[in-house]
């Protein structure tokens, strides 16, 4: 069944931060075929993510949420009873404003876009009678999660959503490990880049570098499971093989990790101007082009892996960490190379190989522009989408 005329959707996100889940959603929206899906984003604050939105004409409204409430770090819940019942009744009361919201704003089918959104966001579907969509983009694990929420949040998955959407294979894997049965549609969405993030020209071929000290970068939050850490040790494994290369970290503290950062730059201090922070950067895809190598060190399973995605689009050479959505974003040998996960060495030596053999750079890099444009664009997810809503309302 096809749908006939514009599906109004409600996207709910806790967040207005102009973070990963955020920014895949704005790409899938901005796809969308208005003839096939009116968007309304109903956000709990407001911030950068609603100020993009509106500035690409797309509908939002602000449903107020406690910061308290939309700030509850995964690593304070799973404990004690105490502090949790009032949560959730502040939660539950939120979940009753948002259903009137739905009901007097005409909403055919709720989406959610984060975990937060999910709870609330399927007692605000059933209050209002909507049938709701989870789409995950976090590994429901307990490297992520207290096993309690864990569990947890598997048998509400199993029961509460009409669907559930993921952003890899991985993902899904983890919310519905072995195969768990149940009657809802499940599907794999991998994030796209929009088309005006794929309009670099191909890079032509090289043999060499351009740069004495080729400039190599790892771009993302800074926060530990995203190993700062382990690409400052390997630059420094680097420095004392005697190979000549400009480091750069790229990004900022997102939701409180100064400590952390602080640590990376007492770490990276022996090594010198070798270094760079640069903070966090809204002219990405133009740090992008400026790079010759762009490392992605995640500690523990990355869901998906945007930044990978995006190195990818521009012609650059990826050198990612082995494990989740990765794995089915980059092809070992053929469109970049995976390393194994906390391994500076392992990432070191693979660094120093393609500064060796800046050919082979060069062949990793193109063959990753093409696999991203086949494979990885927001109109292909916002496609993906709609055909999911298609078989929901059917």
């Amino acid at each position: 069944m096809s749908i006939s005329v514009p599906l109004k959707v409600a996207y709910l996100d806790h967040t207005a931060k102009w973070s990963g889940g955020e920014i895949a959603l704005f790409r899938t929206l901005v796809a969308l075929d208005p003839a096939r899906v009116t968007p309304l984003v109903v956000l709990a604050e407001e911030g950068v993510f609603a100020e993009r939105l509106r500035a690409a004409g797309i509908a939002v409204v602000v449903l107020p949420l406690a910061q308290s409430l939309r700030e509850i770090r995964k690593d304070s819940l799973g404990g004690g009873v105490s502090g949790k019942l009032s949560a959730a009744l502040a939660y539950a009361r939120y979940a009753v404003r948002l259903a009137r919201l739905l009901r007097h704003e005409g909403v055919a089918l709720v989406h959610c876009n984060s975990l937060k959104a999910d709870i609330y966001g399927a007692v605000a579907g059933r209050l209002a009678g909507l049938r709701v969509l989870w789409h995950v983009r976090d590994h429901i694990d307990p490297s992520y999660l207290p096993g309690k929420v864990v569990s947890l949040f598997r048998a509400l998955a199993q029961r509460w959503p009409a669907a559930v959407v993921a952003n890899s294979q991985s993902t899904l894997e983890t919310l519905f490990p072995q195969g768990t049965q149940s009657r809802q549609l499940r599907q794999v969405i991998y994030d796209g880049l929009m088309e005006s993030e794929l309009r670099s020209p191909l890079p032509p071929p090289f043999t060499s570098w351009t740069r004495a000290q080729p400039r190599i970068a790892l771009l993302g939050r800074i926060v530990p499971w995203k190993g700062q850490h382990v690409f400052l040790e390997a630059a420094r494994l680097l420095t004392e093989r005697g190979i000549e290369a400009q480091y750069q970290i790229i990004g900022a503290p997102l939701f409180g990790e100064h400590d952390y950062e602080a640590e990376l730059r007492r770490q990276a201090a022996p090594l010198g101007e070798r270094v760079s922070f640069l903070g966090f950067r809204s002219d990405v895809p133009t740090l992008l082009k400026e790079l010759d190598i762009l490392a992605h060190c995640s500690i523990s399973p990355e869901p998906f892996g945007q930044v990978v995605v995006e190195g990818m689009a521009e012609g650059v050479c990826v050198v990612a960490s082995d494990g989740g959505g990765v794995r089915e974003i980059l092809v070992d040998g053929e469109s970049g190379i995976r390393t194994p996960m906390r391994d500076a060495k392992a990432l070191a030596d693979a660094l120093e190989g393609l500064l060796r053999e800046p050919e082979r750079a060069s062949r990793l890099g193109r063959a990753a522009y093409a696999r991203v444009r086949e494979n990885f664009t927001a109109a292909q997810s916002a496609r993906a989408v709609e055909s999911v809503y298609e078989k929901l309302m059917g």
